[in-house]
């Protein structure tokens, strides 16, 4: 599982608990705990917004060509086994 080493998914999940709480302060109406949580996770998802645009999205543009290649190969490879055994 080597997704779980990768620091800005760890990032984003603490943001995303975070703005999880400021919506939940919200709606008791602390303002004040809101807008801590609230900047305590906008200034995660900026910390690790970068590490994921250069490193995160380049990972998942090559695993999402390998994966549309390999389907591409795939289904090229069954109609050719498709087309020999109808003429064989």
């Amino acid at each position: 599982m080597p997704f779980i080493y990768k620091p800005s998914l760890w990032g984003f999940g603490a943001s995303a608990i975070f703005l999880v709480m400021m919506f939940m302060a919200i709606q008791d109406t602390r303002w004040m705990d809101s807008l801590m949580w609230g900047l305590l996770g906008i200034s995660y998802l900026i910390k690790y917004m970068p590490k994921f645009v250069i490193f995160g999205a380049p990972a998942f543009m090559v695993s999402f060509f390998t994966l549309i290649v390999g389907g591409a190969m795939f289904f090229f490879d069954a109609a050719q086994q498709i087309q020999q055994g109808k003429g064989g």
